[in-house]
């Protein structure tokens, strides 16, 4: 039987960078996951997700509050339906518009959910998707999410609504669109270049960190506004371990390589097809459950495109697929250096 360590001293454990990445590909060549993965594709995910030059990273890999005994652990869990009065609030993630970077509309939604479960249903707001990226990433750049936990930690972030609500502190800015994309493939069926289309009839661009609310209506400063993380961290791979910290805490983060069939609505649980086409280093989602369907176990996500399929959809559990189990990252409001 599987037991987890409770002890806080070896709640966490180091891995080498380097190790990772060649466990990863062994693994991924003996799964027989349906893409290519390369070494330039790992070290490029890891870039994005750990501290420049960082050539460890720390993993959780126990909790005095996660159930030891895989038989107390549900088959089936759906975030939303244990924390009833979070429901309304977990089951939007909003569509990250015109920018190239997903991590703050995850990071911010993620965020919000695992504080209205930590305040026990009394904080039902929006989290803004808009402070992380004018303070943390970048409107025009790829997702380096680490920047969005470190800020969300050592900052925090007010309260703001989706575009054109007018709620909160620091509503978004940027409307709902067409995330389509666009191909330019060689003749004889290679990739050659291949992006996404940006969303047409906006203007992106990066602001300024903003020093006050943007909304005006808006009375509270936005100071007093802010909520924090207390620590953030990675998980470990273990999908025992990453159920046990969505059943504890909530929802966390995953990221996958983006690719042509992740456009398409899903049918069921994902499964990739042979002749996708890379478009992304990384799609960044939110995990709120899991379950098992026709003997395939998944994990139940969330992602920010509203045009993209169902926004709850289901991918493969437990196997690492298109890498969802490498890097998964959750943030707390408890102090885990005390009792």
């Amino acid at each position: 039987m599987m037991k987890l360590r409770t002890d806080r001293a070896t709640m966490f454990e180091v891995q080498s960078v380097e190790a990772v990445i060649k466990n990863a590909l062994h693994k991924h060549k003996l799964s027989g996951n349906n893409f290519e993965l390369t070494e330039t594709m790992l070290r490029e995910k890891m870039r994005r997700s750990l501290a420049p030059g960082a050539t460890h990273i720390v993993r959780k890999v126990g909790d005095p509050k996660w159930e030891s005994n895989p038989e107390n652990v549900p088959h089936f869990f759906d975030a939303r339906e244990h924390w009833k009065d979070c429901a309304s609030l977990m089951n939007q993630i909003e569509d990250q518009g015109a920018c190239r970077t997903d991590g703050p509309g995850v990071v911010s939604s993620l965020m919000a959910d695992r504080y209205c479960i930590f305040t026990n249903g009394t904080f039902k707001e929006k989290l803004s998707q808009e402070m992380l990226m004018r303070c943390a990433e970048a409107c025009t750049h790829d997702s380096f999410q680490l920047y969005s936990w470190e800020y969300a930690t050592e900052e925090g972030i007010p309260t703001g609504g989706a575009y054109g609500s007018g709620k909160g502190c620091m509503p978004y800015r940027y409307p709902a669109c067409d995330h389509k994309s666009l191909y330019d493939v060689y003749a004889e069926g290679r990739i050659g270049k291949a992006k996404l289309e940006e969303c047409k009839g906006q203007f992106i661009f990066d602001d300024d960190c903003p020093t006050k609310c943007t909304n005006k209506n808006y009375k509270t400063s936005i100071d007093k506004d802010r909520v924090k993380f207390t620590a953030f961290y990675f998980l470990s791979m273990d999908e025992f371990y990453i159920r046990n910290e969505i059943m504890t805490y909530g929802p966390v983060s995953a990221s996958v390589g983006l690719f042509s069939d992740f456009l398409e609505k899903p049918d069921g649980i994902f499964q990739s097809k042979e002749d996708r086409i890379g478009l992304s280093d990384e799609k960044l989602m939110k995990i709120i459950g899991w379950g098992k369907e026709n003997g395939i176990k998944y994990w139940l996500c969330m992602h920010t495109w509203d045009t993209w399929g169902d926004k709850v959809f289901k991918m493969p559990r437990g196997v690492n697929y298109d890498l969802i189990e490498l890097i998964v990252l959750a943030g707390v409001f408890e102090d885990l250096d005390s009792e």
